[in-house]
């Protein structure tokens, strides 16, 4: 049956006294901050009321948690069920955090191997939301992560490199005045800004982060073998049963958006790196005709993965390493072919500009150096 594999970034079965104490804040420690629950796990949060058996097993700072369960054992595979083990850059309450912190080894490497140079400065956002609608086409994209160089320059700099228009540039400059404020990039008691000098994205080559992990299927909260459930018995040291695994869910929804996005990030002259754990990659292939290990390159039409897996498993060390780099052709031409691939690729392609705003929209989440 299936059951939790790690909790709050650890082993369930690696009880120390350290670990134990970081469990009880509900840590993540890819993150170094409170456990999310990867984004998107807020709907099975347990508010520790004073009937509840986990209220004295946490902080008692702490009035709620979201069941931090990572990745999930089932059979003899291990499944990461929480995109936060894979990757995880969390805003950390300033517009300059600390260079590379939380950066974990396995972070580290994947960001070289999507080929960031070292010795230089880059700025990490994520949840980046791009919408927009042009007659009746709308379209509407969430980026996990965006990768871009910094660099000191001014707001007016920055713009005339978007190619903003003369007649366009005094609009453009209240709007980003306005976003930049809002998320702290400048003082708000600034009056002047187009000629402040400031650390903004350099977006001539976009690097995007799409993170694919699987999900658990459906369970029985009579029985307890639901997400919280598991969670609250895991947290207590009782036996436990998890939810299993829904493979097909997630890759079904992953091929919605890999052409897609694919596609945008190469019109912006950038690139989507898709990072997949080993065993849904192997899954996929089994269940359709994919079969990385033979597929053709095509440059400027290639789907990129970047594969992670554990290794050498033990009580003590949590071994998720990178496994592989996978390119390959998407066999579809993103400009459009008139086929009924063309149902793939977004209508319309928004401008940089457009890229820009909704990327300054968000604070900067992490600065990396490697």
């Amino acid at each position: 049956m299936p059951k939790i594999f790690e909790l709050f970034g650890y082993p369930i079965t690696n009880r120390n006294t350290d670990i134990e104490a970081s469990r009880k804040l509900a840590l993540c420690p890819f993150m170094q901050a409170m456990c999310d629950g990867g984004g998107n796990r807020h709907q099975t949060r347990i508010r520790l009321t004073v009937n509840d058996s986990l209220r004295d097993y946490f902080d008692n700072t702490i009035s709620s948690v979201i069941p931090g369960i990572c990745s999930i054992s089932a059979g003899n595979d291990i499944w990461v069920v929480c995109p936060r083990r894979l990757f995880a850059a969390k805003h950390t309450g300033s517009t300059n955090p600390a260079t590379n912190f939380a950066l974990q080894s396995h972070e580290r490497t994947v960001l070289l191997k999507a080929g960031l140079p070292q010795g230089k400065d880059f700025g990490i956002w994520s949840e980046v939301f791009l919408k927009q609608r042009i007659d009746e086409t709308e379209i509407n994209y969430h980026f996990d992560y965006v990768i871009l160089p910094l660099t000191e320059t001014t707001l007016l700099s920055f713009l005339q490199k978007l190619e903003v228009s003369e007649k366009d540039i005094k609009n453009e400059l209240r709007l980003f005045t306005f976003h930049l404020r809002k998320q702290g990039y400048i003082s708000s008691n600034i009056k002047e800004v187009h000629e402040l000098s400031m650390r903004l994205p350099i977006i001539e080559h976009p690097l995007i982060f799409e993170i694919m992990t699987a999900s658990t299927s459906g369970s029985d909260t009579e029985n307890e073998t639901d997400i919280r459930g598991a969670f609250r018995n895991a947290v207590l040291g009782r036996d436990h049963e998890s939810p299993g695994i829904n493979k097909r869910q997630v890759w079904g929804r992953m091929i919605t958006q890999l052409f897609a996005k694919t596609a945008l990030a190469a019109f912006w002259g950038g690139q989507t790196l898709w990072i997949i754990q080993d065993e849904l990659l192997h899954n996929i292939e089994l269940t359709t005709l994919l079969k990385t290990s033979k597929i053709i390159t095509h440059p400027g039409n290639d789907i990129h993965l970047l594969v992670m897996g554990y290794e050498e498993l033990s009580e003590n060390k949590n071994a998720l390493l990178f496994k592989k780099a996978v390119s390959g052709d998407s066999g579809l031409a993103f400009t459009g072919s008139n086929t009924f691939t063309d149902i793939l690729l977004p209508k319309i392609t928004p401008s940089k500009l457009e890229f820009a705003i909704a990327l300054l929209r968000r604070p900067i989440d992490a600065i990396v150096r490697l």
